[in-house]
Protein backbone atom coordinates (compact mmCIF):
# COMPACT_ATOMS: atom_id res chain seq x y z
CA UNK A 1 0.00 0.00 0.00
CA UNK A 2 1.03 3.49 -0.59
CA UNK A 3 2.08 5.76 2.09
CA UNK A 4 0.87 9.56 2.55
CA UNK A 5 2.32 12.01 4.70
CA UNK A 6 -1.02 14.57 5.66
CA UNK A 7 0.91 17.26 7.50
CA UNK A 8 -1.93 19.86 8.64
CA UNK A 9 -1.65 23.70 10.31
CA UNK A 10 -5.00 23.75 12.20
CA UNK A 11 -5.03 26.81 12.59
CA UNK A 12 -4.89 28.04 9.21
CA UNK A 13 -7.43 29.96 7.28
CA UNK A 14 -11.16 29.67 7.55
CA UNK A 15 -11.64 26.08 6.88
CA UNK A 16 -10.69 23.94 10.09
CA UNK A 17 -13.53 22.28 10.71
CA UNK A 18 -13.11 18.36 11.32
CA UNK A 19 -15.04 17.42 8.30
CA UNK A 20 -13.04 18.75 5.60
CA UNK A 21 -9.97 16.58 6.93
CA UNK A 22 -12.14 13.83 7.14
CA UNK A 23 -13.68 14.38 3.24
CA UNK A 24 -9.60 14.56 2.21
CA UNK A 25 -8.18 11.56 4.22
CA UNK A 26 -10.79 9.25 2.97
CA UNK A 27 -10.47 10.43 -0.36
CA UNK A 28 -6.66 9.32 -0.06
CA UNK A 29 -7.47 6.45 1.45
CA UNK A 30 -9.95 5.57 -1.31
CA UNK A 31 -7.35 5.60 -3.87
CA UNK A 32 -4.95 3.22 -2.52
CA UNK A 33 -3.34 5.46 0.29
CA UNK A 34 -2.01 4.45 3.97
CA UNK A 35 -2.32 7.87 5.61
CA UNK A 36 -0.51 9.46 8.46
CA UNK A 37 -1.57 13.18 9.84
CA UNK A 38 0.94 15.37 11.30
CA UNK A 39 -0.62 18.61 12.64
CA UNK A 40 0.98 21.17 13.23
CA UNK A 41 2.03 23.36 16.74
CA UNK A 42 4.08 26.12 16.47
CA UNK A 43 6.42 27.91 14.02
CA UNK A 44 8.59 25.67 11.65
CA UNK A 45 6.83 22.31 12.94
CA UNK A 46 5.96 21.53 8.94
CA UNK A 47 10.13 21.81 7.89
CA UNK A 48 11.25 19.21 10.78
CA UNK A 49 8.16 16.68 10.27
CA UNK A 50 8.58 16.94 6.64
CA UNK A 51 12.60 16.73 6.78
CA UNK A 52 12.71 13.78 9.22
CA UNK A 53 9.48 11.85 7.33
CA UNK A 54 9.30 13.01 3.65
CA UNK A 55 11.21 10.66 1.91
CA UNK A 56 9.99 8.04 3.83
CA UNK A 57 6.30 7.82 1.67
CA UNK A 58 5.34 7.98 -1.87
CA UNK A 59 3.40 11.54 -1.32
CA UNK A 60 3.45 14.40 0.72
CA UNK A 61 0.16 16.71 0.63
CA UNK A 62 0.30 20.50 2.71
CA UNK A 63 -3.19 21.78 4.29
CA UNK A 64 -2.83 25.02 5.46
CA UNK A 65 -2.07 28.63 4.17
CA UNK A 66 0.98 29.64 2.31
CA UNK A 67 2.98 29.79 5.16
CA UNK A 68 2.49 26.60 5.88
CA UNK A 69 3.65 25.60 2.04
CA UNK A 70 6.45 27.82 2.61
CA UNK A 71 7.47 25.23 5.66
CA UNK A 72 6.87 21.96 4.38
CA UNK A 73 8.71 23.10 0.81
CA UNK A 74 12.26 23.99 3.12
CA UNK A 75 11.41 20.55 4.67
CA UNK A 76 11.67 18.89 1.39
CA UNK A 77 14.74 21.11 -0.13
CA UNK A 78 16.83 20.66 3.51
CA UNK A 79 15.85 17.29 3.24
CA UNK A 80 16.89 16.68 -0.23
CA UNK A 81 12.83 15.26 -0.54
CA UNK A 82 12.18 14.06 -4.15
CA UNK A 83 8.59 12.97 -3.23
CA UNK A 84 5.90 15.01 -5.04
CA UNK A 85 4.35 17.41 -3.20
CA UNK A 86 -0.21 18.09 -3.07
CA UNK A 87 -1.48 21.40 -1.39
CA UNK A 88 -5.05 21.88 -0.04
CA UNK A 89 -5.50 25.35 0.26
CA UNK A 90 -6.82 26.65 3.76
CA UNK A 91 -5.50 29.88 4.16
CA UNK A 92 -7.14 33.35 4.32
CA UNK A 93 -6.28 34.63 0.46
CA UNK A 94 -4.07 31.42 -1.13
CA UNK A 95 -2.30 33.69 -3.62
CA UNK A 96 -0.31 30.79 -5.30
CA UNK A 97 -3.23 28.66 -4.92
CA UNK A 98 -5.09 30.94 -6.53
CA UNK A 99 -1.93 31.32 -9.29
CA UNK A 100 -1.67 27.74 -10.27
CA UNK A 101 -5.28 27.91 -10.60
CA UNK A 102 -6.13 24.83 -7.83
CA UNK A 103 -9.02 23.42 -5.65
CA UNK A 104 -9.91 25.76 -3.06
CA UNK A 105 -12.38 22.99 -1.43
CA UNK A 106 -10.49 20.26 0.25
CA UNK A 107 -12.17 17.46 -1.32
CA UNK A 108 -11.70 19.08 -4.47
CA UNK A 109 -8.12 19.42 -4.18
CA UNK A 110 -7.60 16.13 -2.98
CA UNK A 111 -9.44 14.48 -6.18
CA UNK A 112 -6.98 16.82 -8.22
CA UNK A 113 -3.65 15.70 -6.60
CA UNK A 114 -5.13 12.02 -7.19
CA UNK A 115 -5.85 12.25 -10.55
CA UNK A 116 -3.22 14.44 -12.12
CA UNK A 117 0.47 13.76 -12.00
CA UNK A 118 3.10 16.40 -10.52
CA UNK A 119 5.03 18.61 -13.02
CA UNK A 120 8.02 20.57 -12.07
CA UNK A 121 8.06 24.39 -10.08
CA UNK A 122 10.76 26.50 -9.37
CA UNK A 123 11.53 28.17 -6.03
CA UNK A 124 13.21 30.86 -5.28
CA UNK A 125 16.16 30.77 -2.94
CA UNK A 126 17.04 34.27 -0.40
CA UNK A 127 20.12 34.58 1.46
CA UNK A 128 19.67 30.67 1.33
CA UNK A 129 15.45 30.92 2.51
CA UNK A 130 13.45 28.68 0.32
CA UNK A 131 9.98 30.40 -1.07
CA UNK A 132 7.88 29.58 -3.57
CA UNK A 133 6.08 32.43 -5.29
CA UNK A 134 7.04 35.49 -3.61
CA UNK A 135 9.92 37.61 -1.48
CA UNK A 136 8.70 41.80 -0.80
CA UNK A 137 9.51 44.39 1.01
CA UNK A 138 7.92 48.32 1.47
CA UNK A 139 4.16 49.08 0.88
CA UNK A 140 1.89 46.34 2.20
CA UNK A 141 4.52 43.80 2.87
CA UNK A 142 4.37 44.28 6.66
CA UNK A 143 0.54 43.28 6.45
CA UNK A 144 0.72 39.51 5.06
CA UNK A 145 2.91 39.00 8.60
CA UNK A 146 1.68 41.25 10.61
CA UNK A 147 -2.07 41.02 10.69
CA UNK A 148 -3.31 38.52 13.77
CA UNK A 149 -4.47 35.20 12.63
CA UNK A 150 -7.29 35.41 14.76
CA UNK A 151 -8.57 37.93 12.57
CA UNK A 152 -7.65 36.64 9.16
CA UNK A 153 -10.02 33.76 10.60
CA UNK A 154 -12.43 35.64 11.41
CA UNK A 155 -12.66 37.95 7.97
CA UNK A 156 -10.10 36.18 5.34
CA UNK A 157 -9.41 38.90 2.74
CA UNK A 158 -10.99 41.08 4.29
CA UNK A 159 -8.48 41.26 7.09
CA UNK A 160 -5.53 41.87 4.36
CA UNK A 161 -7.83 44.75 3.08
CA UNK A 162 -8.50 46.98 6.26
CA UNK A 163 -5.16 45.71 7.36
CA UNK A 164 -3.08 46.88 4.15
CA UNK A 165 -5.56 50.24 4.17
CA UNK A 166 -3.49 51.33 7.33
CA UNK A 167 -0.12 51.34 5.55
CA UNK A 168 -1.46 54.08 3.03
CA UNK A 169 -0.39 56.68 6.27
CA UNK A 170 3.03 54.92 6.65
CA UNK A 171 4.95 55.24 3.35
CA UNK A 172 8.47 54.94 3.53
CA UNK A 173 10.95 55.94 0.94
CA UNK A 174 13.23 52.44 0.59
CA UNK A 175 17.28 52.96 -1.18
CA UNK A 176 18.36 49.86 -3.20
CA UNK A 177 20.20 49.17 -5.77
CA UNK A 178 19.15 45.81 -7.61
CA UNK A 179 22.19 44.35 -9.75
CA UNK A 180 19.97 41.68 -11.92
CA UNK A 181 21.77 39.17 -14.85
CA UNK A 182 19.72 41.56 -16.90
CA UNK A 183 21.08 44.62 -15.69
CA UNK A 184 21.39 46.75 -12.57
CA UNK A 185 18.33 49.49 -11.05
CA UNK A 186 19.18 52.52 -8.61
CA UNK A 187 16.55 54.32 -6.96
CA UNK A 188 14.66 55.06 -4.22
CA UNK A 189 10.87 53.05 -4.14
CA UNK A 190 8.15 51.92 -2.15
CA UNK A 191 7.94 48.75 -2.84
CA UNK A 192 9.95 45.75 -3.87
CA UNK A 193 8.80 42.32 -5.50
CA UNK A 194 10.49 39.16 -6.62
CA UNK A 195 7.43 36.83 -7.74
CA UNK A 196 6.45 33.62 -9.20
CA UNK A 197 2.60 34.53 -9.05
CA UNK A 198 0.27 35.76 -10.43
CA UNK A 199 -1.66 37.25 -7.46
CA UNK A 200 0.43 38.86 -4.44
CA UNK A 201 -0.57 39.69 -1.30
CA UNK A 202 -4.37 39.30 -1.95
CA UNK A 203 -4.74 42.81 -3.99
CA UNK A 204 -1.71 43.09 -6.45
CA UNK A 205 -2.40 41.01 -9.87
CA UNK A 206 -0.18 39.78 -13.02
CA UNK A 207 -1.15 38.54 -16.16
CA UNK A 208 -1.63 34.74 -16.75
CA UNK A 209 -0.02 35.04 -19.76
CA UNK A 210 3.48 36.79 -18.10
CA UNK A 211 3.99 34.45 -15.81
CA UNK A 212 5.42 30.47 -15.98
CA UNK A 213 5.94 28.45 -12.92
CA UNK A 214 8.57 25.92 -14.24
CA UNK A 215 10.28 28.61 -16.76
CA UNK A 216 13.60 29.30 -14.88
CA UNK A 217 13.34 33.00 -14.09
CA UNK A 218 10.81 35.42 -11.36
CA UNK A 219 9.64 38.52 -11.60
CA UNK A 220 11.07 41.44 -10.37
CA UNK A 221 8.47 44.31 -9.64
CA UNK A 222 10.22 48.03 -8.58
CA UNK A 223 7.56 50.95 -7.91
CA UNK A 224 9.48 53.96 -7.34
CA UNK A 225 8.82 56.66 -4.36
CA UNK A 226 6.11 59.33 -5.42
CA UNK A 227 6.81 62.62 -5.47
CA UNK A 228 2.78 64.04 -3.84
CA UNK A 229 -0.31 61.90 -3.30
CA UNK A 230 -1.68 62.17 -6.48
CA UNK A 231 1.15 60.57 -8.18
CA UNK A 232 1.10 57.58 -5.52
CA UNK A 233 -3.07 57.57 -6.47
CA UNK A 234 -1.93 56.91 -10.25
CA UNK A 235 0.65 54.85 -9.53
CA UNK A 236 -1.97 52.42 -7.61
CA UNK A 237 -4.32 52.73 -10.69
CA UNK A 238 -1.31 51.30 -12.59
CA UNK A 239 -0.68 48.70 -10.77
CA UNK A 240 -4.11 47.49 -10.45
CA UNK A 241 -4.64 47.87 -14.45
CA UNK A 242 -1.42 46.37 -14.90
CA UNK A 243 0.10 49.14 -16.86
CA UNK A 244 3.65 48.38 -16.21
CA UNK A 245 6.23 51.19 -17.27
CA UNK A 246 7.36 54.98 -16.39
CA UNK A 247 7.47 54.39 -12.59
CA UNK A 248 6.59 51.08 -12.15
CA UNK A 249 9.30 48.34 -13.76
CA UNK A 250 8.57 44.45 -14.87
CA UNK A 251 11.44 42.62 -15.79
CA UNK A 252 12.20 38.84 -15.16
CA UNK A 253 15.36 37.80 -13.90
CA UNK A 254 17.45 34.30 -12.85
CA UNK A 255 19.55 36.31 -9.84
CA UNK A 256 20.00 39.58 -7.98
CA UNK A 257 21.94 41.06 -5.76
CA UNK A 258 20.15 43.89 -3.91
CA UNK A 259 21.64 46.14 -1.57
CA UNK A 260 19.43 47.34 1.22
CA UNK A 261 19.15 49.17 4.64
CA UNK A 262 19.23 45.84 7.15
CA UNK A 263 16.12 48.28 8.45
CA UNK A 264 13.75 46.75 5.73
CA UNK A 265 12.18 43.68 6.61
CA UNK A 266 10.52 41.38 3.48
CA UNK A 267 7.80 38.84 3.16
CA UNK A 268 8.79 35.35 2.39
CA UNK A 269 5.36 33.89 1.04
CA UNK A 270 3.75 35.70 3.77
CA UNK A 271 6.23 35.47 6.58
CA UNK A 272 8.67 37.81 7.83
CA UNK A 273 11.91 37.89 6.80
CA UNK A 274 14.60 40.36 9.11
CA UNK A 275 16.55 43.33 6.77
CA UNK A 276 20.11 42.65 5.91
CA UNK A 277 22.63 44.96 4.05
CA UNK A 278 22.67 42.51 1.45
CA UNK A 279 20.26 39.68 -0.56
CA UNK A 280 21.43 37.17 -2.71
CA UNK A 281 18.17 35.79 -4.85
CA UNK A 282 18.80 32.82 -7.28
CA UNK A 283 16.05 30.53 -9.41
CA UNK A 284 16.13 27.16 -8.38
CA UNK A 285 14.93 25.62 -11.79
CA UNK A 286 12.48 22.36 -11.26
CA UNK A 287 13.47 22.44 -7.67
CA UNK A 288 10.40 20.11 -6.19
CA UNK A 289 7.32 17.84 -8.21
CA UNK A 290 4.40 19.81 -7.49
CA UNK A 291 0.48 18.92 -8.19
CA UNK A 292 -0.42 21.64 -10.05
Amino acid sequence: MKKLLFVINPKAGLKKHRDYIDEAVKAFEDAGYKVGIKYTKKRYDATEIVKELGSKVDLVVCMGGDGTLNEVIAGMMQGKVQTPLGYIPAGSTNDFATSLGLKTKPLEAADFIIHHKPKKLDLGCFNGRYFSYTASAGIFTRTSYATSQKLKNRLGHLAYVLAASKELFKIKKIRATITTDEGEYRGNYIFMAINNATKVGGIMKLNEELVEFNDGVFELMLIEYPKNPLELIKLAGKVFKQRFYGKITLTQIKQAKITIHPSVDWSLDGEKEDGKNTVEFNVIKDAINFHY
